[in-house]
């Protein structure tokens, strides 16, 4: 059997940790815990598995993407499993991925996120891959926010099954959203600063569109009814929080010209797509859909 580390970024109390070791713990040799404040109490428990090496990190590590490379280095095994303390694995799949594991350098897991309650079906929430088990030279994890790792040999892609995927409880309530959202979009502000990068509120506002249409209307979060409704908004207004905090780090200087044409445009492609997508996804009658061809060719002669 190929021997595999478990890493896991922790911080503070995460309510499904213990559910997440349990689920690995037939899988692995040792578990780096990457440790961000955690209480005395969590630390204790933690200790009393032997499997469990606890590596202390600095309180202001803005997310665990920074430091999951530098943790890796660490690990002992031949093979790196990076798990969420908030993502339980699927211990039906760990007879067969033993059998399967040396034939391939990593491995992709569909996941199944619970957000509000509500297993996400659309709304590009699933079946959301993810690089979880590789060997531990053929993935390099980008110390960058929202890295997108590649993997370097042979790959094997679970299909996307419940059975076969992570349980991620991603998100209880608005406010783990809202801060977690803050929290990237301060970090993402300040990549634009230090790199000395532009970024305008019309790149702002076309990068909230996109996520807007993208989610909700393209990858059917409509089908998710007010979960989806709510969760292509605040993926929207994401892009407006990077925005504002780059302004604010700005020193809140006047830096845009133009700004109702700017927020016009906005609105019209808004209406544009929004109509298209109703066309398009049959979400509308047929007399419905005259209408809204009619109301795109207005808008695309007089829209701008």
């Amino acid at each position: 059997m190929k021997s595999v580390s478990a890493i896991i970024v922790v911080k503070n109390n995460p309510r499904h940790l213990f559910e997440s070791l349990d689920s690995i713990k037939n899988i692995v040799s040792e578990i780096i815990i990457g440790d961000i404040d955690i209480g005395n109490d969590y630390r204790k428990k933690l200790l009393e598995n032997k499997k469990i090496r606890i590596v202390k990190l600095h309180s202001i590590t803005p997310f665990a993407d920074l430091v999951k490379e530098d943790l890796k280095e660490q690990a002992k095994g031949e093979y790196i499993l990076y798990l969420d303390p908030d993502e339980i694995f699927p211990t039906a799949l760990i007879s067969y991925l033993l059998s399967i594991i040396n034939k391939y350098d990593y491995f992709l897991f569909p996941r199944k996120n619970i957000i509000f309650g509500k297993w996400i079906e659309h709304s590009r929430w699933w079946p959301d891959y993810q690089f979880r088990l590789f060997k531990k030279n053929s993935v390099i994890w980008p110390k960058v926010l929202h890295p997108i790792p590649k993997g370097k040999g042979k790959e094997f892609r679970f299909e996307a099954s419940e059975e076969n995927s992570i349980l991620h409880y991603n998100y209880d309530n608005l406010d783990q959203f809202i801060e977690k959202a803050t929290r990237y979009a301060k970090s993402e502000a300040e990549s634009f600063v230090q790199k000395k990068e532009n970024y305008t509120l019309r790149q702002s506002l076309q990068k909230s569109l996109s996520e807007f249409i993208g989610r909700f209307f393209s990858s059917e979060g409509y089908k998710d009814g007010i979960h989806g409704f709510v969760l292509s908004v605040l993926q929207m207004f994401y892009y407006f929080l990077v925005y504002f905090y780059y302004w604010e780090k700005k020193k809140y200087l006047n830096i845009e010209k133009d700004i109702p044409q700017t927020y016009q445009t906005f609105a019209n492609n808004l209406h544009l797509e929004t109509n298209f997508w109703l066309i398009k996804k049959n979400l509308v009658s047929a007399s419905g859909k005259i209408k809204l061809k009619i109301q795109n060719k207005i808008l695309k002669l007089f829209g701008s």
